[in-house]
């Protein structure tokens, strides 16, 4: 499992989703290996798992898979364009995080790039 990290924008670190009231323009993706901004623009597929554990992206250019629990929440911010950053939940907060029942818990974001010929099929 990825351990998670602290917040760099000083909210607390078992906040897996960070919401704007305008749309976004860019989806901002941080996990403990890297962090991606991608365009809304570019988001052409958005596919959630019947039990929301997972939150899979198709970008232009990428694919992304968010794994955890209640993905619903950001399944919802996504395609109201209101999700801004989604983040892997911080080491040692997912006991806190879990006592909100209904609350997304982001344990794992993974982003792919596609290659030439991924692109091209799209």
């Amino acid at each position: 499992m990825l351990s998670g990290f602290p917040s760099t924008d000083g909210s607390p670190d078992h906040y897996c989703l960070e919401r704007r009231g305008l749309p976004a323009v860019f989806l901002r993706l941080e996990s403990p290996r890297e962090r991606l901004a991608l365009p809304y623009a570019s988001l052409i597929k958005l596919v959630l798992r019947v039990d929301d554990t997972a939150l899979e992206l198709a970008f232009v250019t990428h694919r992304v898979t968010i794994t955890g629990r209640n993905l619903n929440e950001l399944y919802q911010a996504v395609t109201d364009v209101e999700a801004r950053t989604i983040r892997v939940v911080a080491a040692g907060c997912t006991a806190e995080a879990g006592l909100r029942s209904l609350q997304a818990l982001v344990l794992g974001i993974r982003i792919d790039p596609l290659d030439e010929n991924e692109r091209r099929s799209r």
